[in-house]
This record gives structure tokens, C-alpha cells and sequence, in this order.
């Protein structure tokens, strides 16, 4: 699994053991785009990266062919499950854009239909 990520701060080392700990039995790169490098697991050790362009394009490409068939039926479940609990009356947007700044609304599925 490749997972590129743009956070705000250098959060890689931080989530390096959670990542390993949960995702043991699986092989995952965890690249951050800002910073340019990011940890590779290989189901023994966890490894520091770093990819030229062309990897990351490659990477990305790759991923998107990958999407198993059932992706878009689980993210269409997802946004129908969020629109049917937002309740209209009690939609407080500044409070929600202080929970959820706009810059990360580009990762949530749920905002993907607004």
C-alpha cells in the first residue's frame, strides 16, 4: 500500500511505531510530498526513503489502477451514511472548519461530493 501524505508538520517519525504496530502484516509506504521522503515497511523492519519524481508519479499512477472494483460502492455507502446523520438545523460551519480545517477537506470522501 502507498499512502502519500502533505501535513503541516514533520509528523513521520511520530507515526512510524503506530503504523507498524497496526499494519504488521502488511507491506506500506508512507510518503510525505512536503517534505520529500518518507518510511517503507517491509513486513520485518521499517526503512527511511526517499523517491526521485519519477517514482512518485509512478507510485501514484500505480496506485489508481489498484483501486479494488468495490472502492467507489464503499465511498458512495460512506457519503450516503454521512448525508443521512448531518442534521440541516445544527450545521455550524465555523465550528466544523475549526474541527476540520479546509486543507484537509481534499482527504475526506465525504467532501469529495460538495
Amino acid at each position: 500500500f502507498y499512502c502519500g501524505i502533505d501535513p503541516d508538520f514533520n509528523v513521520i517519525p511520530l507515526i512510524m511505531k503506530h503504523f507498524k504496530d497496526r499494519y504488521a502484516d502488511q507491506k506500506w509506504v508512507i510518503y510525505d510530498l512536503k517534505r520529500q521522503y518518507g518510511i517503507f515497511y517491509d513486513l520485518e523492519k521499517v526503512e527511511e526513503i526517499y523517491l526521485s519524481d519519477e517514482d512518485q508519479q509512478r507510485l501514484s499512477s500505480t496506485q489508481k489502477e489498484l483501486v479494488s472494483e468495490k472502492e467507489g460502492m464503499y465511498a458512495d455507502l460512506w457519503i450516503n451514511y454521512f448525508k443521512s446523520t448531518n442534521i440541516v438545523a445544527r450545521k455550524n460551519m465555523k465550528l466544523h472548519t475549526r474541527h476540520v480545517p479546509k486543507r484537509y477537506w481534499k482527504y475526506l470522501t465525504e467532501k469529495q461530493s460538495i
